[in-house]
């Protein structure tokens, strides 16, 4: 059994994302109701959208009954997010039903002409009984840019995968369990791109049964609000039971049913999954889980796992934020590569955008009254040729919102720094600095989180009752742990951790310098050169960082602090004759980190490949590498990682662990599944078995 490249989610057109989405042109009724001008059509029920949206997909969904008791994940997805009403109403809902601490509502949306802030608050202003719920909404409401968008209300158990693109290009990244679908959006009289043959064919993938997503519960239910007969059509073949109720209103009919599991034969997952995406086992009840590592890695995993209702358990060998993660400022910004279709930017743009609420939510405002980060901005000098043509290229071709970027001219980035400028350069005023070992601390406490100071020193599989098996951490100081659930955001110490494992890592040594701020420019905003420098903290600068691979000395040097000097020039003329007058006496001190970064600059996060295990499995890959078996990757159980951050962490870690903990609970991803797999940890493992580049030991399996 194989399965074909066309079988597998394809990722969003190159056009698509350099361009980003294009919001409705619309024209507004004298009731104030929001009409398309496109598709002639109105957004919601001219007699009473509130109540239509409730009769229709609550209603006929079984919505809320079927949240009486509920535990565990809900997934509902929509076609066609378009005013967020149906969001709203079902977060009303939810509220008012799901009382389990374990209970999470997780509402994916995909819109393709998303609305302004502005178009969106005015159509919301029609329901004032839901003006609490909006004001929530339009708090995290995202820029216009293409891709996955995730928003979070921990306090609510409720979270928004908003995705600005076509229907048919984002159906296929997606990656269930779904239990009810709302099909909204234009009729298909108006709009018949929507209502095709690729919807209902997503639709059966991710309504099919598949391992840990169901647990006995019924299966996914569907309501639209037309009858028309290619949707009823479309949803029959699908292996949907449909049937045609009364409307609501003036609407003589529309559709409801539920998806038939036992309608079949059906393919294996692994024909339209990557088998390694696949999760195998579903979360046991009363799970605990240990975290090995209380850097940003660790700090936002166990978080988002305390916040799903788990215990965990957090252990360091050396303390909380004690290692990279524990200097005093980082810069919380990414670089994005020009005309990019890579990966690589489809993830650093969406963990961007979701770091920046994530920083607000525990931190609160980064004005200049607080202590923990700043939203002062960052600024990408083009501080050489090669840059300023990246830059230029970047601003050509592609299009994002002024607000999340845009380009400076040199005295517009002199008034923007607070000091004189030899370039322009990259602006990204929503961007800032972070004290990343407070953000730690802050994480950790919760009340179903316990911080013990320990150091793990190896790890066994074990037996924890009759019917589940786990993992026992042993410890340095003789003691033990067991756990079903095991996370190693350890950094590069989960290469020693897990010996057997394939982890191309690389640890890089960086150390800052303290600067006397009193005897420097005024800074404004974070500058990036060669180095980056925040403004100034508690009377002093920070500057940095070196990049020393294969160097393990822990201590500082005066040499380190001469190279992180030395680009002060990058900054302007003040900071090169300031380096010219003073040099070393402007160092007060410094710090030595280590970063770990992996080949391709992403992180790792997900399940482990057991290395020998999988290469006998797919062996056949290296013959021919586009027809991947169907059958079950061997992983190791209960086992994930979340590693690889290197200088990115702030802008990276709040997504992954987001990713990470919806992994482990069998819940939706937050991402595009083509992402996900850029961040599967086995990824190098099968790039260099199919390459024939693996390392002897490893070679003479697949032969």
């Amino acid at each position: 059994m194989s399965s074909s490249p066309s079988d597998r989610p394809a990722n969003l057109t190159t056009s698509d994302k350099n361009q980003g989405p294009s919001a409705p042109e619309l024209r507004w009724n004298d009731a104030g109701l929001p009409l398309s001008c496109e598709f002639d059509d109105p957004y919601f029920s001219v007699d009473n959208g509130l109540e239509e949206s409730r009769y229709v997909f609550l209603q006929h969904n079984g919505l809320p009954q079927r949240w009486l008791g509920w535990q565990g994940n809900f997934s509902i997805i929509e076609t066609g997010f378009g005013t967020g009403l149906n969001f709203l109403i079902t977060w009303e809902h939810w509220r008012q039903t799901a009382k389990s601490d374990t209970a999470w509502l997780h509402f994916t949306s995909i819109e393709k002409f998303p609305l302004t802030l502005q178009q969106l608050q005015q159509a919301l202003a029609l329901w004032p009984q839901l003006s609490e719920l909006s004001a929530q909404l339009f708090a995290q409401y995202p820029l216009p840019v293409a891709g996955f968008h995730r928003l979070v209300w921990p306090e609510e158990r409720l979270s928004l995968t908003l995705i600005f693109a076509d229907v048919r290009e984002a159906l296929p990244q997606l990656s269930g369990p779904v239990h009810a679908w709302y099909l909204d959006g234009f009729a298909p009289a108006k709009n018949p791109q929507m209502w095709s043959d690729d919807l209902f064919r997503a639709m059966r993938r991710l309504s099919q049964r598949q391992p840990a997503q169901y647990h006995g519960e019924q299966p996914a239910s569907v309501a639209t609000f037309t009858s028309a007969g290619i949707v009823r059509r479309g949803l029959l073949g699908a292996g949907f039971n449909v049937k045609r109720v009364p409307g609501y209103g003036r609407k003589r009919e529309m559709l409801a049913g539920s998806f038939n599991r036992r309608q079949g034969p059906e393919q294996s997952p692994c024909f339209t999954h990557s088998p390694w995406l696949l999760q195998q086992n579903g979360l046991p009840d009363e799970a605990e889980v240990v975290v090995i590592g209380a850097g940003l890695a660790g700090a936002t995993t166990a978080r988002a796992l305390a916040e799903r209702g788990l215990k965990v358990e957090v252990m360091d060998a050396t303390g909380i934020a004690q290692q990279a993660s524990g200097n005093p400022q980082g810069g919380l910004y990414v670089k994005l590569a020009a005309g990019d279709n890579a990966i690589h930017t489809d993830f650093y743009l969406a963990a961007f955008q979701y770091a920046l609420p994530y920083m607000r939510r525990y931190l609160g405002a980064g004005d200049a009254d607080n202590p923990y980060w700043s939203q002062c901005g960052v600024l990408q000098l083009a501080y050489d040729d090669k840059e300023a043509l990246r830059q230029l290229k970047f601003s050509q071709t592609r299009r994002l919102p002024q607000e999340l970027v845009h380009p400076l001219n040199q005295e517009q980035a002199s008034a923007i720094a607070g000091n004189r400028q030899n370039t322009g350069g990259l602006f990204f005023p929503q961007a800032g600095w972070v004290s990343p070992a407070d953000l730690c601390r802050i994480l950790l406490q919760h009340r179903n989180i316990r911080f013990t100071q320990r150091q793990a020193t190896a790890l066994e599989t074990t037996v924890l009752t009759p019917a589940t098996s786990g993992w026992r951490v042993r410890c340095s100081d003789g003691t033990s742990l067991n756990s079903s659930q095991l996370v190693l955001a350890c950094a590069y110490a989960a290469k020693t951790l897990l010996p057997d494992a394939y982890l191309p890592l690389k640890r890089i040594r960086g150390q800052l310098s303290y600067l006397y701020a009193e005897q420097a420019p005024a800074l404004t905003t974070v500058l990036c050169g060669r180095s980056y420098m925040a403004p100034p903290r508690h009377g002093q600068l920070c500057l940095g960082a070196t990049y020393n691979l294969r160097d393990e000395e822990t201590q500082l040097r005066d040499s380190d602090h001469q190279t992180n000097l030395d680009h002060l020039p990058d900054f302007g003329p003040q900071w090169r004759d300031l380096h010219q007058q003073q040099e070393m006496k402007l160092v007060l001190g410094g710090r030595v980190g280590f970063r770990c970064t992996t080949p391709d600059y992403l992180p790792m996060v997900g399940a482990v490949p057991q290395s020998r295990e999988f290469i006998q499995s797919f062996s056949g890959l290296v013959h021919n590498a586009k027809r991947i078996p169907a059958r079950t990757a061997p992983q190791y159980p209960g086992l994930w990682l979340n590693i690889g951050h290197g200088s990115r962490g702030l802008a990276s870690a709040p997504l992954c662990a987001e990713l990470l903990v919806q992994q482990i609970t069998g819940a939706p991803l937050p991402v595009a599944l083509d992402v996900a797999e850029a961040l599967w940890p086995g990824r190098f493992l099968l790039r260099d078995m199919v390459r024939r580049k693996l390392p002897p030991e490893l070679a003479q399996i697949e032969q």
